[in-house]
């Protein structure tokens, strides 16, 4: 299984950047989530990977040797895509074959009934339907090999398309958001199903995604883009406890990070009608403080920052609560304010607020983060 090595890869359309130059190495195994908003340019560095466009600059390379040049079916890999992309004709025991069925052709197979047949005998061959039988007891789909797609639900298919990735037993498995079909109830079981899977294959999996709880869950690596640039390359608990930037901590988390505008004097953070916050080591200054929701802690009387809440999201096991600072703000204010503007606290159990309540809001700054106002990028 290749580890997998970015040169300062980059990709344009003419004078038009779509990746931006990047480098890093990939160890073999791993399981990298390419994450970032549509657009970001996630899917293309994944078509770079497999070959299927090429790649403007840089060297891509697998255990050292470089593929830049190398045909996709040089490369061994497999590619799950977004639609499945099944042969609505042919039974799930077929596509699972077809890869198979691909490497034994030959160009007189093109002679309608030899081909036919050829296919035919092929299928028999023990090597095959063993493989098949194997793989398909392994994605759970023996019940289903003698049926057509149309007849299998969105979760089947989705077995049917890694199935017919896993017969070839390539060393890098690449899929393109193919979740994304699924209702929510399916998403949650097939990213068990699929992290099961990668570490009974032990390959490596490159994984698109612009749903940031399918990266945290089953990503032993992510790699965050936005508009073509890599914001973050780490693990998901790296990424979540240290974002690289304020993109970085807006785009993971749900709800998002906190960033509170303070102003930094001798050690001391100032923040409108609250005490002084410690911030030992960072700049003199305004800097923005990032706090996740769940350290927030909001009740309805006590010390803290006042506050009036905006909006309340019983989820039952937990709350969700939308906040702004100060209480100033009128209830038709709050009811038409982006959710963007908002601060939000997680708090367990069912919070006894209401919209428009004045609140008290208290900061856990274990683990907070200090982020440059201007560039974004966090600070010490």
């Amino acid at each position: 299984m290749p580890a997998i090595a970015f040169r300062g890869i980059r990709k344009s359309y003419g004078d038009t950047p779509v990746i931006h130059e990047f480098s890093t190495d990939i160890p073999d195994r791993e399981f990298l989530v390419l994450l970032g908003p549509s657009g970001c340019g996630k899917s293309t560095m994944l078509r770079m990977i497999a070959g299927l466009i090429d790649i403007t600059g840089g060297d891509l390379l697998f255990d050292g040797q470089r593929v830049n040049d190398l045909e996709p079916r040089q490369r061994n890999i497999a590619f799950v895509f977004q639609s499945y992309a099944l042969y609505p004709h042919k039974t799930v025991r077929a596509n699972i074959a077809f890869p198979l069925l691909m490497s034994r052709f030959r160009w007189w197979q093109h002679i309608p009934v030899v081909g036919m047949v050829a296919r035919w005998r092929a299928m028999r061959d023990p090597a095959i339907a063993t493989t098949i039988e194997r793989i398909a007891a392994t994605m759970e789909l023996t019940p289903y090999l003698d049926r057509r797609p149309r007849t299998l639900s969105g979760g089947q298919r989705q077995r049917v398309a890694l199935a017919r990735a896993l017969v070839r037993e390539p060393s890098i498995y690449l899929l393109d958001e193919p979740l994304s079909n699924l209702d929510a109830k399916l998403r949650a079981q097939m990213r068990t199903e699929i992290t099961a899977l990668h570490r009974r294959v032990g390959a490596s999996f490159i994984y698109v995604t612009h749903d940031q709880v399918e990266a945290m869950t089953m990503g032993t690596r992510i790699i965050l883009l936005n508009d073509g640039v890599v914001q973050q390359n780490g693990t998901p608990q790296e990424i979540y406890d240290r974002p690289a930037n304020t993109f970085v901590a807006r785009f993971i988390g749900s709800p998002a990070m906190n960033l509170l505008p303070v102003t930094v004097d001798g050690g001391q953070a100032a923040i409108d009608g609250g005490p002084p916050l410690p911030a030992a080591g960072v700049p003199d200054g305004p800097v923005l403080l990032g706090v996740r929701p769940e350290k927030v802690r909001i009740a309805a009387t006590g010390p803290g920052l006042p506050a009036r809440v905006a909006v309340v999201e019983r989820l039952g096991a937990e709350t969700v609560i939308g906040f702004r600072l100060g209480l100033d703000a009128g209830t038709d204010e709050l009811g038409t304010a982006a959710v963007r503007d908002l601060h939000h606290a997680k708090v367990p159990g069912n919070a006894d607020l209401a919209v428009d309540d004045e609140c008290r809001v208290q900061l856990d700054l274990s683990g907070a983060c200090w982020f440059d106002t201007t560039s974004g990028e966090r600070v010490a």
